[in-house]
């Protein structure tokens, strides 16, 4: 009795110690404002765009949405924590003249102790006539936007729209810009519709004032004739035939 409890209590021991260590190898997961206040990591936050570097997408004078942001965290804790970035969250600039960002995607960054990380992540320029960011723009992390951008932020995340619809989508809820001033960042009259259409569905209200084309009724050119008209024809038609069988008859005869 006395060897099986030791086992029992071996088993008990080790099943501890392995949940303990996945637990630390997992990690917790931490809203980044969190993380920032409990002092677990510090961070830089600056646009993502380089004019020395190739691009695959410059919208006008810079690089707007997609993965157009950078963050570099450094842990300073001895546990392995994951660092949450949540869609919807404003990204402040230190400079007044550049935009606010949107995030666009929620993000999980994983930080083993004592570790440096960088990446980008995904978000969009909420201010038309503000600077795009750069390298050299440096960022603060805010609150969350107002429940409409938020919406509208989730929307792009859950329909995979990282690109200048969404873009332009947002720019047209949060600055009331329309048509014309987004010609100018690539805006044509097919992308606008499928802009004003995630508007639309999220019945967020704007000035695009794109007036959806309604098709158009081709009238019935076809001539109705009446059943009267049908019917008189036909009896005609018969009688006429009754005559011809009559006549045919006495010809016979």
């Amino acid at each position: 009795m006395k060897s099986k409890l030791t086992i029992f209590l071996t088993i008990l021991s080790v099943s501890c110690i392995f949940f303990s260590f996945s637990q630390n190898e997992e990690g917790i997961v931490l809203p980044i404002k969190e993380a920032i206040k409990r002092g677990l990591i510090e961070l830089k936050i600056t646009g993502a765009y380089d004019s020395q570097i190739y691009e695959e997408i410059v919208d006008l004078d810079g690089v707007h949405f997609g993965k157009c942001m950078a963050i570099v965290l450094k842990s300073k804790t001895d546990s392995m924590i994951s660092v949450r970035i949540d869609c919807g969250m404003e990204l402040i600039p230190f400079d007044s003249t550049f935009q606010t960002m949107i995030v666009t995607k929620t993000v999980e960054l994983p930080l083993y102790p004592s570790q440096i990380y960088a990446t980008r992540f995904y978000a969009m320029c909420g201010q038309i006539h503000d600077n795009a960011p750069y390298i050299e723009t440096t960022y603060l992390v805010g609150d969350f936007a107002d429940k409409n951008t938020v919406k509208l932020a989730r929307y792009l995340e859950k329909n995979l729209i990282q690109n200048m619809i969404g873009q332009h989508a947002l720019w047209a809820y949060r600055d009331k810009v329309n048509f014309q001033e987004l010609k100018k960042y690539g805006a044509d009259s097919l992308t606008i519709n499928l802009s004003n259409d995630i508007l639309e569905n999220l019945s967020l209200k704007n000035n695009l004032n794109i007036k959806k084309k309604k098709s158009i009724k081709t009238h019935d050119t076809s001539i109705k004739v009446s059943k009267v008209i049908v019917y008189l024809f036909c009896g005609v038609l018969i009688l006429l035939l009754l005559i011809i069988i009559l006549l045919l008859i006495r010809s016979r005869k």
